[in-house]
């Protein structure tokens, strides 16, 4: 059994924070959803609180499942960095050249970190 490395521990702890932030900006928006509506459609922003809330927890979920060493987990974070390079390869395209740059570094960071040699061992180990 290997033992797990630190790039993962370090990806499981931004996941964690990741997972944190959603569930905390969700029940902010929750609360002051009359205040953002400003008079306009506060279902849909109640829509997103709760949406917000919910991929919370599963991220918070999916982090647990890193330190244990869940290739589920591993395979789902690996599809969310991908998607999230797209989306800053899209923001590139919107004017947002530094969003995208830092959005598109920052997760192929995370990929290389879950695919590192010893990532490799630590996760087939399981």
């Amino acid at each position: 059994m290997a033992t797990r490395p630190g790039s993962v521990t370090f990806v499981a702890v931004l996941t964690y924070l990741n997972g944190a932030l959603d569930v905390i900006g969700g029940v902010i928006l929750l609360i002051a959803r009359d205040q953002v509506a400003g008079g306009g459609n506060s279902a849909a922003i109640t829509t997103s609180a709760i949406v917000s809330i919910l991929l919370g927890i599963v991220t918070v979920v999916v982090a647990r499942g890193l330190l244990r060493g869940s290739t589920v987990s591993r395979a789902l974070v690996a599809v969310v960095m991908v998607i999230d390079i797209l989306n800053g390869v899209l923001l590139l395209f919107t004017s947002q050249v530094v969003t995208g740059v830092i959005q598109i570094l920052w997760s192929i960071l995370i990929v290389a970190l879950l695919f590192t040699r010893r990532a490799n061992a630590f996760f087939t180990g399981r």
